[in-house]
């Protein structure tokens, strides 16, 4: 994933929306939404709470990984 999937995919974890993310990151909410699309799509996720279970699992592992 890329760093900015990275930061996407906490902000899911988070529990904020797309207009939420696209406000913390000043992008537009379709460019977040194509962010959680392909992190659901490479992660082999169906969903933003799985995302969110994925994410609590292996937080830190993404930067120590690099």
């Amino acid at each position: 994933m890329s760093k900015r999937e990275v930061e996407v995919l906490r902000l899911v974890a988070g529990g904020l929306s797309n207009a939420e993310i696209s406000e913390r990151l000043f992008i537009s909410a379709k460019t977040a939404g194509h962010h959680v699309s392909n992190i659901l799509s490479k992660l082999g996720l169906r969903s933003r709470t799985e995302a969110a279970a994925y994410a609590a699992l292996h937080a830190g592992r993404e930067s120590a990984a690099k």
